[in-house]
């Protein structure tokens, strides 16, 4: 009987102790959409920022822009602004603003919170919008420290006006769609400069989405309920379960897609299409969606040094820089991700029409690049830094194979991983203490993507330095396709980009990847349509026509 007892007393302990880990890990709940909760600074103590790097749904549910883009990436939909006029010039652009929204907390919204946003998101460092919006008035001058405000953007009554030094082409799509609106009443006295790590406010956050947040629990999970006071068309799902997989990382994930504890996927988390099919193949119920875009991953280079002594500088050498482009052997890379990669020569995918044809297609050659190397005085004894901060197997192996490339050629070079808070420090935060590093990048218009390599970029002025080239060759280029008033002209300036920054080789364009959205067909039901283009930031997801099938 004693016996009996002891046992029992052992079981319960377990079962408690079973009971007390699966409440901190949120299990999947039948009531609820059950979704990924990730995050480039991680979930320990407080939500990212949606000005920095974006790889959940959290931002989308929880915030709303002026405007979206429908599926077929043309169109303009009324989000927070329910019109907008454009002066003859098209320099002029003003947003009218819908009369009935509220905050999460029941503070009405108004003009004043749009303009202190844009403001925001143009201070914050680690800023992912502010380059985008450089030809609006007065941006420059916030960025150079010249003014505390923009000048270009302004409220009057009902609406939010920008003014524009020139006409830009890419503003809806990159910035009227792209930025989260955050409230003014809540942040008003808080230093933009430290904006994402203001814990008082992220900790959990207010907006004006379909979803508000209800119960957190750093660093494990958190949930949304259904906004009721939300101005928009409503969605039908109740609740929303978000579990973090910092600790599991995207073993857990992959784990609970086939085990039907996660609705929804996307994200770098499992941008991996060898992944995505073993998922798949487990779990017949898990659907793969293949989204043709341009999301890419690149090589980083640093031109401009470390904080920790160990920087190798024969990167500021471009011949070295473009020797090491010559050693990489992409077509092996994009191999990794059959199906879904292809090996790219310049920022532009091949395929696409703005891709400049003159340039001839890359292909490998190592003699080539030591050669380049000799000449350059290139130190081989000094061995090169390499940074990735992606989890999954297949980046690891990647890792893998360029550091074979680059050992044919007599090259040291040293891959290391970074996560989490290490690496948000090492990428956005200005630590730097790598001399390439292994990222993706991502724009509706490919084009765009080389805005990262103009001036006044936070964070990347301090990777990529010389200036006075990238101010007045390449800012001046992408200035030129994005005012330009016909498609000859804007042709013609992209196509020139391409030849500079290849050139100047700061970025090295490794190849582009169509992304994965991976969904529970037994749990949600949803239009596929909405993932016919990759339009990530800015896309309307139509969170109204989602269903539970459960």
């Amino acid at each position: 009987m004693k016996k009996y007892l002891v046992i029992s007393t052992a079981l319960i302990m377990i079962m408690t102790m079973f009971i007390g880990c699966a409440k901190a890990a949120s299990p999947a709940e039948t009531d609820a959409l059950n979704l990924l909760w990730w995050s480039t600074i991680g979930t320990d103590s407080m939500f990212e920022c949606p000005y920095t790097d974006i790889q959940s749904l959290y931002p989308f549910v929880v915030f709303d822009a002026l405007v979206r883009i429908d599926p077929d990436g043309k169109t303009v939909v009324p989000s927070l602004a329910k019109s907008v006029e454009y002066s003859s010039d098209r320099k002029t652009i003003a947003f009218t603003l819908v009369e009935n929204a509220k905050w999460h907390d029941g503070t009405p919204f108004t003009a004043e919170d749009v303009v202190f946003s844009y403001n925001a998101a143009i201070r914050e460092p680690a800023s992912i919008l502010a380059s985008p919006m450089l030809s609006v008035s007065g941006v420059s001058d916030v960025l150079e420290g010249k003014a505390e405000t923009v000048s270009g953007i302004t409220a009057d009554g009902n609406k939010v006006i920008f003014s524009l030094d020139m006409t830009d082409n890419s503003l809806t799509t990159a910035v009227f769609a792209g930025l989260k609106i955050l409230p003014k009443h809540l942040l008003k006295d808080v230093d933009l400069t430290l904006l994402s790590k203001y814990e008082a406010y992220w900790k959990k956050p207010v907006g004006t989405g379909p979803y508000k947040i209800d119960e957190v629990s750093f660093p494990n999970y958190f949930t949304a309920v259904l906004n009721e006071d939300y101005f928009g068309a409503k969605p039908s799902i109740p609740k929303l379960a978000f579990r973090s997989y910092d600790t599991g990382g995207v073993e857990s994930i992959a784990a609970d897609l086939i085990a039907g504890r996660l609705d929804y996927a996307s994200g770098n988390a499992v941008n991996d299409i060898n992944s995505a099919k073993n998922i798949v193949a487990q779990n017949p119920d898990i659907k793969m969606l293949i989204v043709p875009g341009t999301y890419q991953r690149q090589f980083w280079l640093n031109n401009v040094g470390s904080t920790d002594n160990r920087y190798n500088d024969d990167l500021q050498k471009k011949e070295v820089r473009q020797a090491f482009n010559l050693l990489i052997d992409k077509e092996a890379v994009a191999s990794f991700y059959e199906g879904q990669a292809i090996a790219l020569t310049t920022f532009v995918n091949q395929e696409f029409p703005s891709y400049n044809k003159s340039i001839p297609l890359f292909k490998r050659d190592v003699n080539k690049a030591r050669e380049m190397l000799i000449q350059a005085g290139f130190d081989f004894n000094r061995p090169v830094r390499l940074l990735y901060y992606y989890e999954d197997p297949t980046s690891a192996d990647i890792m893998e194979l360029i550091k074979q490339n680059f050992a044919e050629a007599g090259v040291k070079l040293e891959p290391f991983l970074a996560t989490g808070s290490v690496a948000n420090a090492q990428l956005w935060e200005g630590v730097q203490n790598w001399d390439m590093a292994y990222g993706g990048s991502f724009d509706a218009d490919p084009i765009l993507i080389y805005k990262e390599l103009t001036p006044d970029q936070g964070v990347y002025d301090g990777r990529y330095g010389a200036v006075q080239y990238r101010e007045e060759i390449l800012a001046k280029l992408l200035n030129d396709y994005k005012s330009a008033s016909s498609d000859a002209e804007m042709k013609a300036a992209g196509d020139q980009l391409q030849l500079e920054a290849l050139d100047f080789c700061v970025v090295i364009p490794i190849y582009g990847m169509n992304k994965v959205v991976l969904y529970n067909t037994a749990n949600l039901k949803l239009d596929e349509s909405i993932f016919d283009l990759d339009l990530e930031l800015c896309r309307d997801y139509r969170f109204e026509t989602w269903q539970l099938v459960k």
